[in-house]
């Protein structure tokens, strides 16, 4: 734990030997399959033209694995507990739900990546932080937050001014940041799968990926992380279209960071090392900020990232059924 004023130390529990969604070659979470089928949907002509005339509920994503800091060649943003940080109580600083908001910019750039959030920050007098941890804190909210063990939810509540001093970065630098979603020759491996939604309910027309074990790189790229049962450290980024029809939501549950960017500009923010958190988009909430109206095609872009053991929770749900690659 850090210090009091500060989030959840510890936020990640023990590694567990247990399968966990291998993704490779395609993978389905651990919820039912889906009685209703893929949808067979004609697309509509939008920012980009039509669609083709078939979707699924499927994302393609691409896996990038890495080392982890601590070892020959690890990546300095992943495994933040290998730096040698201590919390108050003397266990290894893994990381605060506080840190994350504002991570990245709102806007994807032209190549459609994320941008790290270099600064300045938003900070209260006096404070000084130690490098990128976003241009706000996070104050969470929920009954699950800050609870080891717990299945309630712990929702990422609000940004507000820095009036704390986290006790060291999330991200060492833009050029380290750049490395997450680009696959560079001697920092991280590219593996190419997909996330396949699920139907939660027959006929309730939501879908679902949910893995409270997201480990899809167990034995693959660099192979599981020295010591432990599974494979971290690894990115994962999609690119899809989808039709905005109103009444559309996307919620995200898990760690670490997630980004969702909605005609290039940023809808959801999850980012940091932290525990399992809960966020939603409702696009006609967001609808003029983001840019979007009923009837047309947008890009849907998402990006992943786990950096700390032990734990690792990915659960996307969505009443969009329809997705197209690109």
């Amino acid at each position: 734990m850090g210090p009091s004023e500060g989030g959840a130390g510890g936020t990640h529990g023990e590694d567990r030997a247990g399968a966990g969604n291998n993704a490779l070659g395609g993978a389905e979470s651990g919820g039912a399959e889906a009685t209703g089928g893929a949808p067979d949907v004609a697309g509509a002509a939008g920012d980009g033209g039509a669609m083709e005339p078939t979707c699924r509920p499927a994302l393609p994503v691409t896996f990038r694995d890495f080392k982890p800091n601590g070892v020959a060649d690890g990546h300095e943003d992943f495994e933040m507990s290998a730096r040698g940080v201590k919390n108050n109580d003397g266990s290894d600083f893994k990381g605060w739900n506080d840190i994350g908001c504002g991570l990245v910019q709102p806007t994807l750039g032209a190549d459609r990546k994320p941008r790290v959030f270099a600064g300045p920050a938003d900070t209260g007098g006096g404070v000084v932080l130690p490098g990128i941890v976003g241009r706000q804190r996070r104050v969470v909210t929920g009954p699950g937050c800050f609870a080891a063990g717990t299945t309630a939810e712990c929702s990422i509540g609000a940004c507000v001014t820095w009036d704390i001093t986290p006790p060291t970065y999330s991200i060492r630098s833009a050029a380290t940041f750049d490395q997450w979603f680009n696959t560079v020759d001697g920092v991280n491996l590219e593996l190419s799968s997909e996330l396949v939604l699920t139907e939660k309910t027959p006929s309730s027309g939501m879908w679902s990926f949910d893995s409270d074990a997201f480990f899809p790189l167990d034995g693959a790229g660099f192979g599981n992380s020295p010591g432990l049962a599974h494979n971290y450290s690894f990115s994962t980024e999609a690119h899809v279209r989808f039709k905005y029809v109103p009444g559309q939501l996307l919620k995200f549950r898990g760690d670490d960071d997630l980004w969702l960017f909605v005609n290039g500009k940023l809808a959801l923010d999850v980012g940091g090392q932290h525990q399992p958190l809960t966020a939603a988009v409702d696009l006609d909430a967001q609808a003029a900020a983001l840019g979007i109206v009923p009837g047309q095609t947008y890009s849907l872009d998402l990006f992943h990232a786990e950096r700390q053991s032990t734990d690792s929770t990915f659960q996307l749900t969505t009443n969009i059924a329809c997705f197209e690659p690109g």
